[in-house]
């Protein structure tokens, strides 16, 4: 394999902008390279004017399965190469959490490790009907990152939350959305159709409404009620004047 080959890759299909892990025969798994990759891409795709819906995937039989194990263990002082891992993604991590535009993540195979935390931090996850998530971290004698311990629990509940990280166990993605981590289910061959009509319908739709509503939802858990509310009032207040809102306020009155 040619070292030079990206790790990932990006290309923006009409408004939809779609960032690929491209280590299938590693199984996309992150290391140093991949991810600093990966945190470049994703602060791309926020600022690129083009792209209004964002899709993270994977080529090849698996979504992510996590940290590469492998690079790690190479490594003379893996404690020193894990936290540069580690700090990069989380990098990425955050630039996901704050982008101005829906983010969608296609999952085929497995969303491993910190690839299942990556899941966790879309607005919406579209999965084929074999996929699994596992959480993988114990099962190495290793503890989450890429904010699992965090997304996880307010995502299923504490203790769903502990029985996949203590046990490790998969997690069928058709159980996955009866939990609420999976939105669509599709066909194992359908992924991509369904994900790119997903995409093209979310590019549609009003973008500083929809950037400015992910940000209250992902702030809510930082302050009180009393103080969220008034997080609401200003944001709706000051979107209310813009010409997105204007004219889509005005096509829903002429129906």
């Amino acid at each position: 394999m040619n070292d030079d080959r990206p790790t990932v890759t990006t290309t923006v299909e009409g408004a939809v902008g779609y960032v690929t892990f491209d280590r299938p025969t590693d199984a996309n798994a992150l290391d140093l390279p991949t991810s600093r990759a990966l945190e470049a891409a994703v602060e791309a795709m926020g600022a690129d004017e083009r792209v209004r819906a964002v899709v993270l995937r994977g080529n090849g039989r698996v979504f992510c399965a996590g940290g590469d194990l492998a690079a790690m263990v190479g490594e003379d002082d893996r404690s020193a190469y894990l936290r540069e891992l580690v700090d990069s993604a989380h990098r990425a991590v955050e630039a996901m959490q704050v982008l101005p535009k829906p983010l969608i993540v296609a999952v085929q195979g497995a969303a491993a490790g910190i690839g299942f935390s990556f899941a966790l931090g879309a607005d919406l996850v579209v999965a084929t009907e074999s996929a699994k998530f596992v959480t993988a971290y114990t099962s190495v004698g290793l503890t989450p990152d890429g904010g699992m311990s965090w997304l996880l629990p307010r995502a299923v509940g504490q203790q769903r939350a502990l029985d996949l990280i203590v046990s490790g166990r998969p997690l069928p993605a058709p159980e996955a959305r009866d939990w609420g981590i999976v939105g669509r289910l599709c066909a194992d061959d359908a992924l991509d159709a369904t994900v790119a009509e997903v995409a093209g319908s979310l590019a549609d739709r009003p973008m500083t409404a929809i950037g400015e509503a992910r940000r209250l939802v992902r702030s809510s858990w930082e302050r009180p009620l009393s103080a969220h509310l008034e997080a609401e009032a200003e944001s709706i207040s000051s979107i209310v004047a813009t010409e997105e809102a204007g004219d889509h306020i005005a096509r829903f009155l002429k129906r």
